[in-house]
């Protein structure tokens, strides 16, 4: 009798062992809720079959990452002519920001420099540069938008409602030269896009996008190198007030449409902005939203209550009087 236990123990064990060691699946699907692993078998199914592309993907808590491995350029560095030796007479207008949440509150600081070239004795040999994609990486971009379409629309619906996924990650790797493209995508960005609510351009627009080199990249076909974290609303916000302060500055240098004169109307830009940013995203969350110029420590301050009677009517553009800073 003892023996025949013993037989039957054996025989339990080897079977668990069994099927410990022939678990193929990495630990983020095993982890994974059922919608997730739908969606992830979904996305790599389409991926392979239907556009030959080898991605690497993970679930990490509510975020979906995609990993994508080149040896091809994805960015082109050209110089603009005309511009080398010393820089012409012109004025040169910096600013950089910077946003933290932290005890229910939105502190952003911020230096906005306004110099011309001679007053700064600025000399350089050397040319403006410009930093574009390359033909490989929009078709990277666009084809692995397209396949995640495809596996969202298949149970967008279930996505919805269960709120498994909040962010889409996207990392496209030159694993000969040792660079990285991250970009992220909301959920209700996609949800948007994918109903005709959302332009395009305002979709590619809103996602965050981030350049990084690092040798750990070199050779790295699956991604091994890659921190696929759970990406916080928190830090989505807050690099989304960040990037759409500099982009409404720097739209208004580019047409020429409004100077940017008072530093007091740069402030109300910036608010404006945090508004737009936490509104579209419908966070709650804040009691507070402060904007301080770094070099003067002058702060404008509002209360969540007077932030939204400010900006809580219809947008104004910002191109209007309203903004003519």
């Amino acid at each position: 009798m003892q023996y025949l236990k013993n037989l039957i123990c054996l025989a339990i064990i080897t079977n668990l062992l069994l099927f410990i060691g022939c678990s193929s699946k990495p630990p983020s699907l095993l982890e994974a809720t059922s919608v997730e692993k739908e969606f992830l078998e979904g996305f790599n199914k389409t991926a392979k079959f239907e556009y030959a592309l080898h991605t690497t993907t993970r679930i990490s808590g509510k975020t979906f990452w995609i990993y994508i491995a080149t040896e091809k350029d994805l960015l082109q560095i050209s110089s603009i002519s005309g511009t080398g030796g010393v820089m012409p007479e012109k004025i040169i207008k910096f600013l950089d920001i910077k946003c933290h949440y932290k005890s229910s509150a939105f502190n952003l600081n911020y230096i906005f420099l306004k110099y011309t070239s001679e007053e700064k004795d600025i000399e350089r040999d050397l040319f403006r540069k410009t930093l574009g994609g390359t033909t490989l990486y929009q078709d990277f971009t666009h084809t692995t938008i397209e396949i995640l379409q495809k596996a969202y629309l298949a149970i967008g619906d279930i996505i919805s409602k269960t709120e498994d996924m909040n962010f889409f990650a996207i990392c496209l790797a030159n694993i000969k030269k040792g660079i990285k493209i991250t970009f992220v995508i909301h959920r209700l960005d996609m949800e948007q896009f994918l109903t005709n609510m959302l332009p395009s351009d305002e979709f590619y627009n809103r996602m965050i996008l981030k350049t990084e080199g690092n040798k750990e990249i070199l050779n790295d076909k699956y991604g091994l190198s890659i921190e696929y974290n759970d990406i916080s609303l928190i830090n989505f916000l807050e690099e989304q007030i960040v990037n759409n302060s500099r982009t409404k500055v720097s739209e208004m240098e580019k047409y020429n449409s409004v100077q940017l004169k008072s530093l007091d109307k740069l402030d109300e830009l910036i608010l404006k902005t945090t508004y737009d940013v936490i509104t579209k995203y419908e966070f709650d969350d804040y009691m507070l939203v402060e904007v301080e110029d770094i070099i003067t420590k002058n702060k404008l301050s509002l209360s969540k209550s007077r932030l939204l009677r400010k900006f809580s009517g219809p947008p104004p553009s910002y191109y209007s009087e309203e903004y003519n800073l």
